[in-house]
Parts: structure tokens; C-alpha cells; sequence
């Protein structure tokens, strides 16, 4: 989006007042057409990301000039007693633009493609990052912002520093007064991620162009349009010393805010698709589990049946070869003890036939002295006569 305003004068008032007023009337997602199919949360949080010094804080009193048309400084919400580093803070904190619009402002970013890195914008994306928890850019500069106005008091005791809170809209800060490579180093990567993460790509603001030169910013836009950014915001900020936004800088953080609110709702309804399809997902897989968990009892049940079938034969195969080897033991004992009947009625026809032999032979020998004697007798009258 082209930061360079359209309008002028009468129009650009009319078109600056239309615009407050639907920031200031905007709750999340009334600006949806899926409002009643999504539970919207009570506030849109944006994400501020940028390099230390890139005018993130005073960039948030400007978003709340342009909403309010006044100077209202932004409030802040951090924890107390936080440790500092360098004297800079190392904690994220938390401002309000509207009773519905809140800012999270970051410890600087100097290094946004390092796995740590992105593994902390994950945290922060999803509102896992409490306020009181130490920011973990990987190679980022101990600052935050050195330009910031004071805050006045903002009763925001209700919130839980433990907690955070998810971000519907990333916003990179760039300041026009910085080096290009130090700005837009690895930024491609990282609105890869916030692309897929969030189901939209980041939007970009220039801060510092009322005291930049013009070839410079044009310079930035380009980078940032090669690295995938196609909406950016140009931008003045209010610091201690310029306390008025000019018209055409309040329409660019009005469309900016517009924008946001746009890109909140389409987050949530974008995170809402992807937990049903999440959870598709994950109820087709339970249905595959299941079903590979039902395969598997079958598969066991079937090697159990099979195997008891198994055991079962087995029980019966030694059963038959139990009663075969029986049926033979029986059979080998009815054989011995024919046998040895046989022995015994040889053995008795054998004594029989003997004992005959022996009765044939006492009677032959009873018969042969019989006759013996006879012959005696007969000889004995022969010799007598």
C-alpha cells in the first residue's frame, strides 16, 4: 500500500474522520462475516517487530494521536522489578491504542531469520510469551527503543504478566534512518513463517520519513517488496520535541490500523480453519490408529487362534500318537504273551512227547526182559529135555 496520500484537504479530514471512528468503534470481528461462526476475543493485539532504535515506542503514541486526534501517549502495562540490561529493557510490553486495540512493543530484533528467533515470534504469535518472561531474539541488541515519550497512568492491574496474548497483526517497523542491509537482513524467511504461521503476511511501516531522504525510502520500499511486503505504511513519529501529526501521516496510521483490524479478524477466522482442520486431521489419524490399532488385535487375535488351533492339533496328533503307542505297547504285550503261550504248549508237548518216548522205551525194555526171560525159560526145558 502507498503511503503517499490520495486525498487533500476537505476530503482527506472527512476520509481521517470516517476512519477514526471505525477504529475507535471496532471490536474484533465486526469487521468479519464470519462473526457468528467464530468466538472473537474481546481485544486485537498487534505485534511490533524491529531493530533496536527503529522508533517502535513513539510509533505507538502516533497510532493512538491518529485514533484519538490528540496527544494521548500511549500506556504501558510491564513487569515490575523486571531486570535491564545495558539499561535497556529485555521485556515485552503492552500499550493501549483503544479500549480494543492493544500494542505489544518488543525488545529490538536485530537478527529475525535465527531458529531462536523465530521460535520466540512463534511463542509470541500464539500468545505463549508472558509479559514477565524474558525476550530470547538470538543475537538481538539489548534496547528497545530510545525515543520514547513518557507514559501516564493506566490502570491495567487485571493482567496476568505470566500470560500473553496471541497476536492477530505483525507489524515490522523500519526506520528510514537506518542502514537497508541491517533492516531487511533474513526478512524473507520470516514472512515466510508469519505467512504460514498466521495464514497473512506482515505488513511494514517506515517510520523517521518527515527527516529522511526521499531516495532512501523509495530505496527500503524496494527491499522490503523484493523480501515479499506489500503493504507499507509511511510514517512520522511524535517524540518529545514533535507533538502534531500532519493529516496525511494520521490517514497512513489510521489505514494502517484499519488494516490491522482486517488482518486480526482474518487471523483468528485463518487459526480457527486451521484448529478444525487440526483437528480433522487429528480425528482422521485417531480413525487410522484405530484402525490399525483393531488390524493389530485382529492380526494377534488371528496368530492366537492359529496358534491354539496350532496347539490344539498338536495335542491331538500326540493324543494319536499317545494311543498309537499304546494301541502298539498292548499289541507287543498280546504278542510276548502269545508267544510265550506258545512256548509253554511246545515246551508241554515236548515234555509229552518225551514222556512217551520214555514210557514206549520202559515198555520196550519191560517187553525186550520179558522176552528175554521167556527165551531163558524156553532154552532152559530144551537143554532139560
Amino acid at each position: 500500500m502507498s503511503a503517499e496520500p490520495i486525498l487533500s484537504g476537505s476530503d482527506l479530514t472527512e476520509e481521517i474522520t470516517e476512519l477514526r471512528e471505525e477504529v475507535l468503534a471496532y471490536k474484533p470481528g465486526n469487521v468479519s462475516t464470519c462473526a457468528d461462526k467464530i468466538d472473537f476475543p474481546e481485544q486485537l493485539h498487534i505485534g511490533l517487530f524491529g531493530r533496536t532504535g527503529c522508533g517502535k515506542t513513539s510509533l505507538i503514541n502516533s497510532l493512538k494521536f491518529a485514533a484519538h486526534g490528540k496527544l494521548r501517549r500511549s500506556q504501558w502495562q510491564q513487569a515490575a522489578g523486571q531486570e535491564k540490561a545495558g539499561g535497556h529493557t529485555m521485556f515485552r510490553k503492552l500499550a493501549d491504542i483503544t479500549k480494543k486495540i492493544f500494542v505489544i512493543d518488543n525488545r529490538g530484533l536485530d537478527e529475525p531469520n535465527t531458529e531462536k528467533a523465530i521460535t520466540e515470534l512463534a511463542l509470541q504469535l500464539d500468545g505463549n510469551r508472558g509479559y514477565s518472561e524474558s525476550v530470547e531474539w538470538q543475537g538481538a541488541s539489548d534496547g528497545n527503543d530510545t525515543d520514547d515519550t513518557e507514559d501516564e497512568d493506566l490502570d491495567l492491574s487485571g493482567l496476568d504478566l505470566n500470560m500473553g496474548h496471541p497476536i492477530g497483526c505483525a507489524i515490522f517497523v523500519f526506520s528510514a534512518r537506518h542502514d537497508l542491509d541491517s533492516n531487511t537482513n533474513g526478512l524473507a524467511e520470516v514472512i515466510d513463517f508469519l505467512h504460514s504461521h498466521q495464514g497473512r503476511y506482515p505488513v511494514a511501516i517506515i517510520t523517521h520519513v518527515d527527516v529522511a531522504e526521499r531516495n532512501h525510502v523509495e530505496d527500503l520500499k524496494t527491499v522490503l517488496r523484493v523480501s515479499g511486503v506489500s503493504d507499507i505504511f509511511e510514517v512520522a513519529n511524535l517524540t518529545t520535541e514533535k507533538k502534531l501529526l500532519e493529516e496525511p501521516y494520521q490517514h497512513s496510521l489510521l489505514s494502517l490500523l484499519e488494516r490491522c483490524m482486517t488482518d486480526g479478524d482474518e487471523t483468528l477466522i485463518f487459526k480457527h480453519y486451521q484448529r478444525k482442520e487440526q483437528q480433522r486431521k487429528k480425528e482422521i489419524e485417531r480413525r487410522r490408529e484405530e484402525k490399525r490399532r483393531k488390524q493389530e488385535e485382529e492380526r494377534i487375535a488371528e496368530e492366537c487362534r492359529q496358534m491354539a488351533e496350532k496347539e490344539r492339533i498338536e495335542r491331538e496328533n500326540q493324543m494319536r500318537r499317545e494311543l498309537e503307542d499304546q494301541r502298539l505297547a498292548i499289541k507287543r504285550e498280546r504278542e510276548g504273551a502269545e508267544k510265550q503261550a506258545r512256548e509253554i504248549q511246545e515246551r508241554e508237548r515236548d515234555r509229552r512227547y518225551q514222556e512217551a518216548i520214555a514210557r514206549v522205551e520202559a515198555e520196550k525194555q519191560v517187553e525186550i526182559r520179558r522176552i528175554m526171560e521167556a527165551n531163558k525159560k524156553k532154552k532152559g526145558i530144551c537143554e532139560i529135555m
